[in-house]
Formats: structure tokens, sequence, C-alpha cells
């Protein structure tokens, strides 16, 4: 079995560090950027407030990267510890040792490549296989379960394989298996391996 994880709002904090950049680049402080944000779309060039695409991905991928793509703190706290401490018991455990485990995010462009490499550093994560394709949907294709906060993901989920939604303000309406409030209520979960089977 090869169980997928994408990053962004699933382990790394990117909306909210998207912000904290543009509070930065517009001389304001983070209070003024988040006061009344509505976040009902992933696309965070409309989130916050850009002209045009090429504005944010200017912003995205040559101004900010290293910021936004290598420094963005985990979720939660600890985190990173504790998912791979969890990463670790699950792929010891008799008859998951086969289990691959793959982190894979879309969006990613020249320099965040780079940048995400350096996140996944700073987590030490164990995880063996990367994967950053220019076609989101190929995902799919290297994976059986997906753990993800990507709508255009979620909706794209073909038969027969199982999407494992992480709740935030702009997939709320989007389809799933199974959801959770957050990647450690996942871990806490002891049905989780159930569910990755879909036998839950």
């Amino acid at each position: 079995m090869r169980i997928c994880f994408t990053l962004d709002d699933v382990i790394r904090s990117k909306t909210k560090q998207v912000g904290k950049m543009v509070a930065k680049s517009r001389g304001q402080k983070e209070e003024e950027i988040f006061a009344d944000l509505e976040i009902t779309t992933n696309d965070l060039g409309e989130v916050y407030g850009f002209k045009d695409r090429r504005e944010y991905n200017k912003f995205l991928y040559d101004d900010y990267p290293f910021e936004v793509f290598g420094e963005a703190p985990p979720m939660e706290r600890m985190l990173d510890k504790r998912f791979n401490l969890w990463l670790l018991a699950l792929s010891n455990e008799e008859g998951w040792e086969d289990t691959e485990f793959i982190f894979a995010n879309p969006f990613e462009f020249n320099t965040s490549i780079g940048c995400t490499c350096f996140f996944l550093a700073q987590i030490a994560t164990r995880v063996r296989e990367f994967y950053f394709p220019k076609d989101s949907s190929k995902i799919w294709e290297r994976c059986d379960v997906l753990v993800t906060a990507d709508p255009k993901l979620l909706e794209e989920k073909p038969e027969g394989k199982i999407a494992i939604k992480i709740d935030a303000p702009y997939n709320t309406e989007s389809p799933c298996d199974y959801s959770y409030d957050s990647l450690s209520n996942l871990i806490e979960d002891d049905e989780i391996k159930e569910k990755f089977c879909g036998n839950a």
C-alpha cells in the first residue's frame, strides 16, 4: 500500500505563512492582514488580494519562496516529531512493513522545490519519496490513500482510492471518505489503519 501526504495545511502551515509574508511586504501588522479575513478558497492570491496571478506568482516564487516554503512552521507545535514517531511505529507493525509513505505537493515551481526540501529537512522527515508534479492530478497515480487539504485533489479522487481530508476553511464542501480536524487527530485515531485499508 502507498499512502501519500500533501504538505500544505496538512503538515506545513502555508496559508498562515503567506499571510505573514503579505503583511511584511505591505508594511502592515499581521493582525491587520488576518482581521476579518475570509478564506473561502485555497487560491491565496485571491484570498490576500493580489491584483492578478502574475503578481501573486512573483510574490510567492520570486520574492518570498524561502520564507513561505522553507520557513513555514508545522501546523501544530511538535507535530513533526509526533508524525515521524507515528510513521515509524506504523511501519514496524506486523503486516505494515511494506507500506510506502510519500510526500507530494502541487504548486511547487522553480525555487520553491529546493525551499520545500529545506522544510522537509527541518522536520527531520523519514519519508523516502517526495513528488512534486506539474500536473497535480498525477499525485493520485502514485498512491492508494491520499491525506490532503487540497479541494481539487479531493474532487479528483479516482474510484477505488481513499481520500482523507484534513479540514481547512476552504474545503468544507469537498468530498472525502474520512475527515479530520488536523493531522494530529488522524494520528490519534485508533481505527486509522482500518480506514487506510478501506475497511472501517
